[in-house]
């Protein structure tokens, strides 16, 4: 007869995380474009007794860096949250998985040349630790904003590196935005040029802020509210239509206000 004393200490150590429900997720593909659909499996097993799982959710996050004078802080963002399971219950051993399908939003940060992005999945346990998991994804470029680095690329212009920066989101519900930084190359036709693309890709287009040849400020005064200025710093507004036109077409676009020949 086993001793009546088990259960309960099982249940006290369960809340404290010792022989909890386990959660491991496992990713179709990491690599996935923004607005693509990122697939996997949830899979949870059950600890050493029964518990009652509210939900489970899938995070998807990704780091960005504050400044503080001279010091950086790396701070991690939700950009978009789904919840695939409602309240049920696992059984000591028991296992149990859940499909799932996400639409990544079309602006999901690139992770080429930048900062991480990952899935976090999260067990939602009343009065217990809950579980987690995490799965780092690499993103790739929505198909318009492609076709703007290709048209970059195209122009002579060389990718330096993609990083995402704490301020207000100019629209969007993140605490952050992504900035790409290029320099001119051997090809460019032109005077040189430092360029920060900071991209902000919709279902219909993609709009883009472009700051030139900036100052030492940089990004900081156009996160803190300084307005657009006819020359060095530009507004570009890209449609599909415009975007369906091909590299050339958008690299034309770009050109004309660089400052050089596509």
């Amino acid at each position: 007869m086993g001793d009546s004393r088990a259960m309960p200490l099982k249940k006290m150590l369960a809340r404290l995380g010792v022989g909890s429900a386990r959660v491991d997720t496992r990713l179709e593909h990491d690599t996935v474009r923004a607005g693509g659909d990122l697939r996997g499996v949830v899979h949870v097993q059950g600890g050493h007794t029964p518990q009652r799982i509210d939900r489970i959710e899938l995070h998807l996050m990704a780091q960005y860096l504050q400044r503080d004078n001279d010091r950086r802080s790396a701070l991690n963002a939700v950009v978009r949250s789904w919840r695939i399971a409602n309240p049920f219950t696992v059984e000591p051993r028991e296992e149990k998985q859940w499909p799932f399908s996400l639409r990544l939003p079309v602006h999901t940060p690139i992770t080429e040349r930048g900062s991480p992005v990952w899935l976090k999945t999260a067990l939602d346990i009343d009065n217990a630790l809950n579980p987690e998991d995490s799965d780092r994804i690499h993103v790739l470029p929505h198909p318009s904003l492609q076709t703007v680095l290709d048209a970059a690329l195209h122009l002579g212009l060389q990718w330096r590196n993609a990083y995402c920066e704490a301020g207000p989101p100019l629209g969007r519900d993140e605490p952050f935005v992504q900035e790409l930084e290029f320099h001119t190359g051997p090809s460019w036709k032109g005077p040189p040029r430092t360029l920060a693309l900071l991209p902000f890709p919709k279902e219909d287009g993609l709009e883009l802020i472009l700051d030139i040849d900036r100052g030492p400020r940089g990004l900081t005064s156009l996160l803190e509210g300084t307005p657009l200025e006819g020359g060095r710093r530009q507004r570009v507004v890209l449609s599909q239509a415009d975007l369906s036109r091909g590299v050339a077409s958008v690299a034309e676009a770009l050109a004309s206000h660089l400052g050089a020949g596509a």
